[in-house]
């Protein structure tokens, strides 16, 4: 299709599941030839080869005109909205401005008050000019459906190839995220590694992340004498090493949208434990196969990580099927899915 000018809306791009999937997408759209432009309503990393512009130091009244006239200025053709919802008034302010430029809406989690309000009658109001609504996984798809009547569809996330380097010594217990206890639920994870005792063994648990709940993860570290134990690192763009490093990856959260955290350890060659938050934990980790689903309990969840150093032939086997060969998260895949998403809407 002809070349597109396409503006990437965000509310900040520094670091998190949601900024990876806009560098990706990013990423992805400039490889199909068109050309693409990121505004962050908040902070921004600068990206490489694409424009990148953040509006942290604006008032906030200023931010939607300023991306109107960005897009007047620029003849943008199509908007990729991955902002959550605003209080109605706001919200309904970039509807209005943002009218006349087809307007499409990422859903990035099942967690619907961040995108949707209370009523359907006011969703309909609030995202009258979204030409289509695109998801990240096929059960937050299912639920946009019953919330607005719009184009909707799945597009996932996707990982170029890696030469997976498959480290004969991995050993320790990885989290990779935000530290963010009310969703992420670490202290559950810490009490359930604190409860398998695996510390005993010299198993380490690396957190690599930033966030508000930082000092929660040091503070139990300090409370139960495992200092040299639970180790806290700094976020960054480079996560590999930990994956690659990392025995099993785990997660706990009380909610997702579509966990990447998972398709990254899976694509990096590293088995994963996590509780069933929804769905979506299907479309990526079989039972068994590359992963342990296990219910939210502690003793479980214990034993399961216990499981992985104990069970040296239930490990190997998820260790072989860690790589995902599913053509549903390949590059190809993707843009065979964004080509046919934007020729929909010209």
């Amino acid at each position: 299709m002809n070349t597109l000018k396409t503006l990437i809306i965000v509310t900040d791009l520094t670091l998190g599941g949601i900024q990876n999937y806009v560098r990706a997408s990013a990423n992805l759209l400039k490889e199909m030839n068109h050309k693409v432009f990121i505004i962050a309503i908040n902070e921004a990393y600068k990206f490489k080869d694409i424009e990148t512009i953040s509006l942290n130091n604006y008032s906030s009244y200023k931010k939607p005109l300023l991306i109107s006239q960005f897009i007047k200025e620029n003849a943008i053709d199509v908007v990729v909205d991955h902002r959550t919802k605003s209080n109605i008034l706001k919200q309904k302010v970039y509807d209005f401005l943002l009218r006349k430029t087809p307007k499409i809406q990422f859903i990035h989690s099942a967690h619907f008050d961040f995108y949707f309000y209370r009523w359907k009658v006011l969703n309909q109001f609030a995202y009258k000019h979204t030409t289509a609504f695109v998801s990240v996984s096929k059960y937050i798809d299912q639920l946009v459906s019953k919330e607005i009547t719009a184009k909707h569809q799945v597009l996932y996330h996707y990982f170029d190839d890696l030469a997976v380097h498959q480290n004969q010594d991995k050993k320790d217990i990885l989290f990779v995220g935000r530290f963010e206890n009310d969703v992420k639920d670490l202290t559950f994870l810490l009490e359930a590694y604190h409860l398998s005792e695996l510390h005993v063994q010299n198993v380490k648990f690396h957190f690599v992340g930033s966030g508000k709940d930082a000092a929660l993860i040091k503070q139990f570290a300090a409370n139960h004498n495992l200092e040299q134990k639970i180790v806290v690192h700094a976020a960054t763009n480079d996560v590999t090493p930990f994956y690659q490093n990392a025995k099993v990856v785990v997660l706990a959260s009380h909610f997702e949208g579509f966990p990447l955290v998972l398709m990254e350890a899976l694509q990096h060659g590293t088995p994963v434990i996590t509780t069933s938050f929804n769905n979506s934990v299907y479309e990526l980790v079989k039972h068994q196969q590359n992963g342990l689903i296990v219910e939210k309990q502690l003793d479980i969840f214990a034993e399961s990580l216990q499981k992985m150093y104990r069970n040296e032939e239930l490990y190997n086997e998820l260790l072989k099927n860690t790589k995902l060969f599913n053509e549903k998260f390949s590059k190809e895949n993707a843009i065979k899915q964004w080509d046919m998403l934007l020729r929909d809407l010209f």
